[in-house]
């Protein structure tokens, strides 16, 4: 018998624990495959099942983060709406004065939402909302929510520049942030379900001219 010991031998990593980097990325790997799930399936026929394999996770793994679909769904809306809206004021409007510094803030605001509604999975989801809505209760909340996000995002913007002195003539600001995503992305929004997304040059001119309108708007509202 050999005096040397034997090597320890290495315990193999079991097929559900993740590396550090692998655990990083998996919350954007689930909601990843969960989009693309809804959008090909619709939400009527998506599963929580089709989900996970198509994220190559565990059912395990994914009903530790979700109750149910109509979870994962809302997740996915919201991370959308998180990388559409911006949070600090942008330091061309904070350097700017009055309507320039408003409309310089206003067209980085619609911009973003533009882009973001004009993308493939975006002009997906709205097809799926548009599409069952009526029949899933759960989407048509999801969907309301989403919206009332989005307009206290943008009424929060509206908000700060009114307290900035920007916005000067500024009513009800919960009802004006409805009506600034309506002018800014409505139309783009409408083309892309249509599977005919606008081109980005279009697009932005007519956000501009939306700007405009509603910056006339504030200004005139208060005669």
């Amino acid at each position: 018998m050999s005096d040397t010991p034997s090597p320890r031998k290495r315990r193999p990593r079991g097929p559900g624990r993740l590396t550090a980097e692998d655990a990083a990325r998996l919350p954007d790997r689930l909601l990843d495959a969960a989009q693309a799930v809804f959008i090909e399936q619709g939400y009527a026929r998506a599963t929580m099942d089709a989900i996970a394999r198509a994220a190559g996770a565990s059912r395990k793994t994914i009903y530790a983060r979700y109750a149910g679909k109509a979870e994962v769904l809302a997740a996915v809306f919201e991370r959308l709406l998180k990388e559409a809206m911006p949070t600090d004021p942008h330091p061309i409007a904070a350097s700017l004065s009055g309507t320039e510094g408003a409309r310089a803030e206003l067209l980085r605001l619609a911009r973003g939402l533009a882009a973001a509604v004009m993308t493939p999975v975006a002009a997906g989801l709205n097809r799926l909302i548009a599409a069952e809505s009526h029949q899933f209760p759960e989407v048509a909340r999801l969907a309301a929510q989403l919206q009332g996000l989005a307009i206290e995002g943008v009424r929060r913007v509206l908000e700060r520049l009114r307290d900035d002195g920007h916005l000067a003539g500024l009513a009800d600001p919960a009802r004006t942030a409805r009506i600034f995503v309506e002018m800014t992305v409505g139309v783009q929004r409408g083309s892309a379900v249509l599977g005919l997304p606008m081109a980005r040059r279009e697009s932005d001119s007519m956000v501009q001219i939306a700007v405009d309108l509603f910056l006339d708007g504030c200004r005139t509202s208060n005669r």
